[in-house]
C-alpha cells in the first residue's frame, strides 16, 4: 500500500497523459541528442582503431631504389623491427565512360596468402586474383559505374597504352583513405600482372612494424631512421620515409571535427530541453496551485511538498530515460555505421561502454531536477490564502508595462487577434523561456544553411584563383611552345599556359618525411591564377627558392608558416625553400607554388612542362567536359601522352559532395532542435489554456464561438513563433558567423568566406509558422471542447 504522497506522485504522472508525454519527450530529446553523439564517438573510437590495427598497418614506410627479397630479410632481423614487407604500386587511369577517366592506384602483392603488413580481407568474388585479373578494394568498385565482379575494365598506363583487366573480386582493408572521399580507386594485382602492365622488376616500398610501443611516434621514428641508415649503407638511396599517426585511420582528421560539431549541437539540444522542463513543470504546478494550498492547510511542510514534486520530476526523468536510451543506442549505431562507411570500416560491435549509459542516466535525472528547482520552489512558496483564492485567471496581468501600453494602442486588428496578441505578453517570464527555446532552434537552423552557403562561397573564392577551365597533365614534360600551340588550335580555346608540375615531399626537422604534395610552378606573368592570399604575399618575378603553400599544407604541417624554411625532396634531391605566403586551399589537396623559371632550372626542365591549362568559351560544365575530351584526343594525335584531364566544374562537384555530407549532419541536428522548440511551444500553450480556463468559460458564456476560441489560441501560438523567428533571424547574423568560422577552422584550418543565408531565414519562417500552428492545435482543441459549466466550475 503506497503512502498518500507517493500515491499523489504516481497519480500526477498517470492522470494527465498528454502532459506526461510532453514532459517525457522534452527530457528525452536532450538525452537522445547527447547520447547519440557520445555513443557514436565511443563506437567509432573503439571499432575504427580495432579494425585498422587488425590488418597490421605499417608503422613506417620507406621508398628506396628498387630492391629484392634479400633486403626484406635483412631488415626483418634488425633490432626493433617486428616485421618487414615489400610491395610496389603504379598509378594508372581507369576508364569510367566514353572519354571519362579516373585515377587508379594498382598495388602489386608478392604473395596473397602471406601478407604480413597492410593485410587484405577477401570480401566478395574470387581470391587471390589470377594473372591479368584485378581485385578492387570494396569502397572503390562503386567508382567504376556499371562494373561488377566478372566484368572487364580498361586502364590506361602512363605511356598511353591500354590494358583490359578482369575484376576477380573485392577485398576489404581499412588502412587506405576512403575512395569516395579522396576521389581515388584502389586495386590489387599479382606481380606478374604488374609486369604485364609495364612496371619494371623489384620492389619500391618497404613497410615495417616495430617492436615495443606502436603508439609512440618517437620510438617508431627512431627505428625507421635505423632502417633507413641500414638501407643506404647497402648502396641504395631512400627517397623518402613516411610515418603515419600511430593507430589513426587516414580519414580520422575529416570525421573528428564533424563529431565535435555534432556534439556542440547536441549540447544545445540539452539546454533547449532544460527550458522545456522549466515550462512543463510550471504547467503542472499552475494546475495544482489549489492542491498545494490544501496540502499546506492540513499541515504539509514546504520541504515535504518540495521533495514530493522533485520526486515527480525524477519519475519523469526515469520515463524519459526509458524512451531515449534505446533510441539513442539505435541512433548511435546508425550514425556510426554511416560514418564507418565513410571511413571504409566495417563495424563488428555496436556495444556502448558503461560511461555512455551513465551519461544518459545522469542527463535524464539530474538535468530535469536542476531545471525544475526554480519553478518547484516558486510553486511551493505560494501561501494558503493565495492558493485557495485563485480563480483560474493566472498571475499574469496585462497593462502594467511599457510594452503592454504600446500594444493597447494597436487598433487595426480584430478583437480575437488583439486578445491573442495581448495574451502573448501576459506572462513575460514564460514567454521568454519559450522564445529562448524556439529562437535557439531557429538560430541553429539558419546558421547551418549559412554555413552551407559560406562553404560554397569559399569554394567559389578558392576556385577563382584557378582562373581556367580545363587542366591537362602529361606523362612526361613537353616543350612549352608545343603545348600552347596544340591547345590554341582547337576552336573555343581562348588562352593557354604551361605550368611546371611535380610531386614533392617535405623532410621534417625530425628527419621524417611527409606524404606526397603537389608543387605547381606558374610563369611569372601567369594570368590564370588569382590566389586568395591569407598571409604573406604571392610570388613575384625574380623569386628564387620561394614557395607559397595552401591551407591544406599548413593543416598537415602545423609548424609551417610565413617565414618557415622547408626542406623539400624533388626528383630525389633535397633543397631548402622559404615560405613567403599562405593561400586558401580547395578541399584536402595540399599544393605548393613556385616560380616556373627557377623551378625549371631546379628540375632541369627549362623550356618544358608537364602541365597545361586552358580557358574556353563558353565555359559551362558541359563545354568543359567536351573540351577536355577534345584536348586529350588532339594532344595524343600529336604524340603527347596525357595522364589526366580535369575540369574546374568537376573539382567543384567533388568538393560539393564533401560539403553536403557535413551540412546534412548539421541539418539533422538543427531539425532535432526544431522539434525541441515545437514541444516547448506546445507546453507553453497548454499552460496558457490551463491558466485561462475560466476566462475561456466567460468568453463562451457571453457568446464566443468555438471557432473564435480556436483562432485566439492558434493566433497566440503563431505570434510566439513569428517573434522567435524575428529574434532568430537577427541573432543568426553573429552566431552563424561564429559557427561558420568554427567549421572552417575545424575542416580547412581557416575561416570560411562568410555568407548569411536569407533563404535559410525564409525557410525557417515557414517551418516555425507550421510548427507553431501544430503545437497550438492540441491546446486549442482542448479549449474548444470545454463546456461553459465545466470551465466555470474549474478550480
Amino acid at each position: 500500500m503506497l503512502s498518500p504522497r507517493w500515491s499523489k506522485v504516481f497519480a500526477d504522472v498517470w492522470s494527465n497523459k498528454t502532459r506526461t508525454a510532453l514532459v517525457v519527450l522534452s527530457i528525452a530529446v536532450g538525452v537522445f541528442a547527447v547520447g547519440m553523439v557520445a555513443g557514436t564517438n565511443a563506437i567509432l573510437a573503439r571499432e575504427v582503431v580495432a579494425a585498422y590495427m587488425a590488418v597490421n598497418p605499417a608503422d613506417a614506410s620507406l621508398y628506396p631504389d628498387a630492391f629484392d627479397d634479400e633486403l626484406v630479410y635483412v631488415v626483418r632481423d634488425m633490432p626493433g623491427v617486428k616485421e618487414a614487407a615489400a610491395s610496389r604500386s603504379i598509378s594508372v587511369r581507369l576508364q569510367t565512360g566514353p572519354d571519362q577517366w579516373r585515377d587508379m592506384t594498382v598495388f602489386a602483392v608478392p604473395d596473397f596468402d602471406d601478407i604480413r603488413i597492410n593485410q587484405l580481407r577477401p570480401f566478395a568474388g574470387a581470391y587471390p586474383p589470377r594473372d591479368r585479373e584485378v581485385l578492387f578494394e570494396r569502397s572503390s568498385l562503386p567508382l567504376a559505374p556499371g562494373k561488377r565482379i566478372g566484368d572487364s575494365v580498361t586502364v590506361e598506363l602512363p605511356d598511353g597504352r591500354r590494358r583490359e583487366l578482369r575484376i576477380a573480386g573485392t577485398v576489404y582493408t581499412p588502412n587506405l583513405p576512403p575512395a569516395a572521399l579522396f576521389n581515388n580507386t584502389y586495386t590489387y594485382v599479382t606481380f606478374e600482372t604488374l609486369e604485364w602492365l609495364g612496371a619494371g622488376p623489384g620492389y619500391t616500398e618497404l613497410s615495417i612494424t616495430v617492436e615495443g610501443d606502436r603508439l609512440d611516434k618517437r620510438h617508431i621514428t627512431e627505428v625507421a631512421k635505423r632502417v633507413r641508415d641500414k638501407v643506404e649503407a647497402g648502396g641504395r638511396t631512400v627517397y623518402f620515409t613516411w610515418i603515419p599517426e600511430p593507430a589513426t585511420h587516414p580519414a580520422d582528421s575529416a570525421i573528428r571535427p564533424l563529431l565535435l560539431l555534432l556534439g556542440v549541437l547536441g549540447t544545445f539540444s540539452l539546454f533547449a530541453s532544460g527550458f522545456l522542463v522549466v515550462n512543463t513543470i510550471a504547467a503542472l504546478l499552475t494546475q495544482q496551485v489549489r492542491q498545494i494550498g490544501m496540502m499546506k492547510a492540513i499541515g504539509a511542510r514546504r520541504l515535504d511538498i518540495f521533495l514530493m514534486y522533485l520526486a515527480t520530476v525524477l519519475l519523469f526523468g526515469l520515463l524519459a530515460l526509458a524512451v531515449a536510451a534505446p533510441l539513442a543506442y539505435a541512433g548511435a549505431a546508425g550514425l556510426a555505421t554511416l560514418l564507418g562507411d565513410l571511413m571504409n570500416t566495417i563495424l563488428t560491435s555496436y556495444a556502448l561502454p558503461a560511461e555512455v549509459w551513465l551519461l544518459m542516466a545522469a542527463i535524464a535525472l539530474l538535468v530535469p531536477l536542476v531545471a525544475a528547482l526554480q519553478p518547484v520552489f516558486a510553486g511551493v512558496s505560494v501561501t494558503v490564502r493565495e492558493a485557495v483564492s485563485g480563480y483560474g485567471l493566472g498571475r499574469g496581468r496585462f497593462g502594467r508595462g511599457w510594452l503592454d501600453r504600446l500594444l493597447e494602442r494597436v487598433r487595426f486588428l480584430s478583437r480575437p487577434l488583439l486578445l491573442a496578441l495581448r495574451n502573448t505578453f501576459r506572462r513575460k517570464g514564460r514567454l521568454a523561456l519559450t522564445l529562448a527555446t524556439l529562437t535557439l532552434s531557429g538560430v541553429i537552423f539558419i546558421a547551418v544553411i549559412s554555413v552551407r552557403d559560406s562553404m560554397l562561397l569559399t569554394l567559389d573564392d578558392a576556385i577563382k584563383y584557378f582562373n581556367y577551365d580545363v587542366q591537362i597533365s602529361f606523362s612526361r614534360p613537353y616543350r612549352v611552345e608545343q603545348i600552347a600551340r596544340v591547345a590554341r588550335s582547337l576552336p573555343g580555346v581562348t588562352a593557354a599556359e604551361s605550368w611546371g608540375f611535380s610531386s614533392v615531399r617535405r623532410v621534417r626537422p625530425d628527419d621524417t618525411e611527409s606524404d606526397s604534395y603537389t608543387m605547381i610552378a606558374p610563369p611569372a606573368d601567369a594570368r590564370m591564377i588569382v590566389p586568395t592570399v591569407l598571409a604573406g604575399r604571392w610570388l613575384v618575378a625574380g623569386d628564387e627558392r620561394a614557395v607559397v603553400v595552401n591551407t591544406s599544407v599548413t593543416r598537415k604541417e602545423p609548424d609551417v608558416a610565413v617565414g618557415s624554411t622547408l626542406t623539400l625532396t624533388i626528383d630525389g634531391r633535397e633543397s631548402d625553400w622559404r615560405v613567403v605566403g599562405v593561400v586558401r586551399g580547395i578541399g584536402d589537396q595540399a599544393i605548393l607554388y613556385a616560380n616556373y623559371p627557377f623551378f625549371a632550372r631546379e628540375t632541369r626542365l627549362a623550356g618544358r612542362a608537364a602541365f597545361g591549362i586552358v580557358q574556353i568559351q563558353p565555359n559551362d560544365p558541359a563545354s568543359q567536359r567536351r573540351m577536355a575530351a577534345l584536348l586529350e584526343e588532339r594532344f595524343e594525335r600529336e604524340g603527347m601522352q596525357v595522364s589526366q584531364t580535369q575540369t574546374i566544374a568537376s573539382i567543384r562537384e567533388q568538393n560539393e559532395v564533401s560539403f553536403n555530407i557535413i551540412v546534412a549532419f548539421l541539418l539533422v541536428m538543427a531539425l532535432l532542435l526544431a522539434v525541441v522548440g515545437g514541444l516547448g511551444l506546445m507546453g507553453t500553450m497548454s499552460i496558457n489554456v490551463i491558466e485561462r480556463t475560466r476566462e475561456i468559460g466567460v468568453m463562451r458564456a457571453i457568446g464566443a464561438s468555438d471557432g473564435q476560441v480556436l483562432r485566439i489560441v492558434l493566433a497566440e501560438g503563431v505570434t510566439i513563433g513569428v517573434l522567435s523567428w524575428a529574434l532568430a533571424a537577427a541573432l543568426a547574423l553573429p552566431l552563424s558567423k561564429l559557427l561558420s568560422d568554427a567549421v572552417g577552422f575545424a575542416f580547412f584550418q581557416t575561416a570560411l568566406t562568410y555568407a548569411y543565408a536569407p533563404l535559410g531565414a525564409l525557410i525557417w519562417l515557414a517551418l516555425v509558422v507550421v510548427i507553431a500552428a501544430l503545437a497550438s492545435v492540441l491546446p486549442a482543441r482542448g479549449a474548444t471542447r470545454l463546456t461553459v459549466r465545466e470551465v466555470l466550475a474549474y478550480e
